[in-house]
């Protein structure tokens, strides 16, 4: 995955984004170890693990093309439209499916706080600026994954 070169004043969601882009494997393990051990989302322990595992990653490189707003909010949208239908159709409730979204969010950031630890803190601001991108990214998801099993629902109505 090429990250373009983004302005100099975002230089905390350039590392950010490359610190997803070289350990989003790394990531996924650990939301995937919770993902399969929580009571929370038992259903995904019926599912294909390596189908999981592969969807998990892909939130993760699609997380890094938005901060590096390489991803338009129409592809969040085409995105989990599909992953709610194909979620509804694997019979996981929408709560687990939202518990995975928000597993996948805390794995992120307990990642990156660790790795904070490592590296000095930049600015606020842009720290700030940062969070609200993978905030908004993380609600866009939740909203349209939940379209897309509206759609399934109600088309077997």
């Amino acid at each position: 995955m090429t990250t373009k070169k983004l302005k100099r004043n975002d230089i905390v969601s350039n590392s950010f984004v490359a610190l997803i882009e070289q350990h989003h494997e790394e990531i996924t393990e650990h939301y995937m170890n919770s993902l399969l051990k929580d009571p929370e989302t038992e259903a995904y322990r019926k599912t294909d693990r390596e189908t999981a595992y592969r969807s998990g990653d892909m939130v993760y490189k699609d997380l890094s093309k938005w901060i590096a707003k390489e991803y338009p909010k129409e592809k969040i949208a085409e995105r989990y439209i599909k992953i709610g239908r194909e979620r509804c159709e694997e019979g996981i409730p929408f709560s687990q499916a939202q518990k995975a979204l928000a597993l996948q969010m805390r794995h992120l950031w307990l990642f990156v706080i660790d790795r904070m630890e490592e590296d000095s803190l930049r600015s606020a601001r842009e720290s700030l600026d940062l969070n609200n991108r993978v905030v908004l990214y993380f609600q866009r998801a939740a909203f349209y994954m939940l379209r897309g099993y509206e759609q399934m629902i109600y088309k077997k109505i």
